[in-house]
This record gives C-alpha cells, structure tokens and sequence, in this order.
C-alpha cells in the first residue's frame, strides 16, 4: 500500500526540479552580474550583459545539472515503479492463491457435509434429526455462500476467465446484494474484446476500491458505474450520492495508511500511465474519474 515515503517520492517531477533549479540559477546569475560591479572597481556591467553572461552560464550549467541531479532522480522514480508494480503483482497472486483455497478446499469440504446431512436427512425417520439436519444444511449453505463472496472478493475468477465486463457486472450485482443500494453499470466497450490483464486488474481493483469507500465511508444509497472504451484510450467513472468529503484532507490522511485507499487508486492508474481524477465535497457525493491510454496499452502487451 502506498505510504508518506512513497507519496514524497511520487511527488518528486525530475524534468519539472531541473527547469526550477535552471531558473534559480539563471536568477541567481544575473543578480551577481548586476550587483558586482558595484562591489569591484569597474565601469559598470548593464543589463543586456548580465542577461547574456548569465544565459551563456546557465548553458554551460545546464548538461552538469541534468547528470548530477537529474538522471539519478529518474532512475530513482523509475526503479520505484519497477518495485511498485512487482509489489502489486504479487499481492495480486497471492489473492488469487487464497481465492482458491477457499474456494476448492472450504468451499468443497462445506458442499461434502452438506450432502453427507441430505444423505442423513433422508435415512432417518425422526423428525427431530430431519428439522435438524436441514438447519444445520442451511447454515452450511449460508457459509458456502459467504466462502465464495469472499473468493470473490481476493480475485474473481471471472476475471481471469471470462474479462473485465463480466467481473464488473459481478462486482456491481454483489455490491448492491451485500449492501442493499442502487447499483449500476454502463458501458459501451466491446464485451468480448480482450483487454490487457494488467489493465483488467487495474480498473477492476479501482472500481472496487471506490465502490467500497462511496459505501462503508460515503454511506451512499446510490453508486454508478461507467466504462467507456475508444481506440485511444478507455475510461472508468464511479460515482455516488453518498456524504462526500475534502480530497485533499483525505490524500493527506492516506500518506499514513488511512482506510480510504485514494493514494492506490492514483498509484494503479499511474503504474499504467493513466490519470485519475477525484472530486467530492462534503454533502455532494463523489466522482472519480480514471483514464488509461488503452492504444499504447495494448500496443506494449504485444
């Protein structure tokens, strides 16, 4: 998850620190080139000269700058991105392990001792062991369904077998189950088309993620989903009518682990060089709005 380290780092825009740091010298420069004359006996330095004295200077500078401060700060970032996405990835794996085990192992021992009760049922001529065994046949059905909303929840299968538009229906159909609200989901991208995986996880976990926050934390009674596809690039929006808050108060309170997971809504959408957009206000709802540049996407995944 990301953390106050990560988020600094984040923050850190090597391209955009080498033209302030080109500036400051630039400034810097002139300011010595005026100032000076006026300290040493000379005849007087004018402007037009400062500036070029301090234009050649800053040139000169500039390459040293760009090695020294700014190629180390972009191998840094880019070997953050690296360790982030392998990061993600086996989190990623390691869901979909449990995913499993709970489903083939818990899910199947449940479904044994259920039919191994109808089998006990249908023997008995007591009554009372008949009215017991389908309450305790009950409760195991109860459990496996528990056992595979929460296979669910680590990693649909659907997912990996079937793509992205069948887990979001999923997700949406036991988002509105589990918390009895209006959900819904719009798209107008192809169902059969196959996306990049890491693209699929990516969404599938942003929208996820924001449906869960509009819920537990918004108290929303209306969530929407809308997945939007063009050649370029494709779109996620989520939004709801639930009590909204301040972004920014809320990506501060991520930087130290906060629940609310809006910094891993950025990180995913970064790491895939998408753009996600949050706005919300108290009393107002929430709109988040993610974009991925799907043509170079899926260019990369060959």
């Amino acid at each position: 998850m990301p953390t106050r380290q990560n988020l600094e780092l984040d923050t850190i825009r090597p391209l955009r620190l080498f033209v302030i740091i080109l500036v400051l010298l630039f400034t810097i420069e002139v300011l010595v080139m005026l100032v000076l004359p006026h300290l040493l006996p000379h005849d007087g330095t004018k402007i037009v000269e400062a500036l070029i004295d301090a234009c050649l200077l800053t040139g000169v500078l500039a390459p040293l700058l760009w090695y020294l401060i700014v190629k180390p700060l972009q191998k840094l970032a880019a070997t953050r991105q690296r360790l982030l996405a392998l990061t993600l990835s086996a989190h990623e794996s390691e869901r979909g392990r449990n995913a499993r085990d709970l489903h083939d192992s818990v899910g199947q021992s449940l479904t044994g001792l259920m039919i191994g009760l109808k089998t006990m049922e249908s023997l008995t001529q007591i009554a009372a062991l008949q009215q017991q065994a389908r309450e305790l046949r009950q409760i195991g059905s109860d459990m496996h369904d528990e056992i595979r909303r929460l296979a669910r929840g680590l990693r649909p299968a659907v997912l990996d077998d079937l793509g992205l538009v069948p887990a979001l229906e999923r997700l949406v159909e036991d988002l509105a189950a589990s918390h009895q609200i209006e959900a819904t989901f719009e798209r107008d991208c192809e169902q059969g088309a196959r996306l990049p995986d890491d693209l699929q996880t990516a969404v599938y976990r942003i929208v996820q993620e924001a449906a869960t926050n509009a819920v537990r934390h918004g108290k929303a009674k209306h969530v929407q989903i809308k997945l939007t596809c063009s050649p370029r690039k494709l779109t996620i929006a989520v939004s709801d009518d639930g009590v909204g808050f301040e972004v920014a108060a809320a990506l501060r309170l991520d930087q130290v682990n906060s629940p609310f997971g809006l910094l891993s809504i950025h990180e995913r959408a970064g790491l895939l060089g998408g753009e996600a957009q949050i706005t919300s206000q108290p009393g107002r709802g929430t709109q988040i709005r993610v974009t991925f540049p799907l043509q170079e996407l899926v260019a990369s995944d060959g």
